[in-house]
């Protein structure tokens, strides 16, 4: 048996080494894929363990450092439209046409992502920093940028927070985009569209299609004091540490 700090020192490296899990993916690099069933192998370590599951342990911020899916879908959002959409291939291809549509020509990368959890208020906030226009150039002709950089942070509140068993239940509630020290608001769009709360569960109950409300569950499958790894409906694996830095805070 390795020691537990042996094991998780290994997933920290194998995290960096393919920019947390998604050099992994095959339709962004099909590369690295030996670190893919090392990380799983790392995994299993920890999941056969004994540990204490608390709302105390999960309390607090988060920030993730390893997904084997795109790392959006960590967003109780797009988590509710994997379990609307009640289809494991339906969603996958769902999140790979978005992920082409945003990330095409370096368009839209994702920054750090972090939540925070709060039973006393029964609340789960996840953000994520994205960046638009990050490098914009005509390729081999071109050596200065075409476009300057924007981006913003999307916030997404859910609420009727509950910890039944190993498993995280919440339902959607609403989602905003908030301005990032560091990166430029978007021109005309920012006076618009950021800084003010939309009620996705108010329009996403509106919608004829919707058979019920916008929820989502993930099961917890290791914790501790500085890890949490966390597993979608689907087996899609998460894995979260404190942060040296907050991220809400800032």
């Amino acid at each position: 048996m390795q020691d537990t700090d042996e094991v998780k020192k290994k997933i920290y490296q194998i995290a960096a080494i393919t920019d947390r899990g998604q050099r992994l993916n095959k339709l962004i690099s099909p590369i690295y894929q030996e670190k893919l069933e090392e990380m799983e192998a790392l995994i299993k370590i920890l999941e056969c363990l004994n540990f204490e599951i608390s709302e105390e342990k999960l309390s607090g911020e988060w920030e993730l450092i390893y997904s084997t899916v795109e790392l959006f879908r960590s967003s109780p959002f797009f988590l509710a439209i994997e379990k609307a959409l009640n289809d494991e291939f339906k969603s996958n291809l769902f999140f790979k046409l978005h992920q082409l549509q945003v990330g095409s020509f370096g368009l839209s990368t994702i920054g750090r992502i972090a939540q925070n959890i709060d039973f006393n208020k029964k609340e789960f906030i996840s953000t994520f920093d994205t960046i638009i226009f990050g490098l914009s150039t005509i390729p081999i002709l071109g050596w200065f940028k075409l476009l300057p950089t924007f981006g913003g942070r999307v916030i997404t509140l859910a609420d009727d927070l509950n910890l039944k068993d190993n498993s995280l239940q919440m339902n959607l509630q609403k989602t905003k985009v908030s301005k990032v020290e560091g990166l430029n608001k978007i021109p005309i769009f920012s006076t618009l569209l950021m800084d003010r709360w939309y009620p996705v569960k108010g329009v996403w109950d509106k919608l004829p299609w919707n058979k019920e409300s916008p929820s989502c569950e993930v099961s917890i499958i290791y914790l501790d004091e500085e890890m949490r790894i966390m597993k979608d409906i689907y087996g899609s694996i998460f894995i979260y540490v404190r942060p040296t830095i907050s991220l809400l805070k800032s």
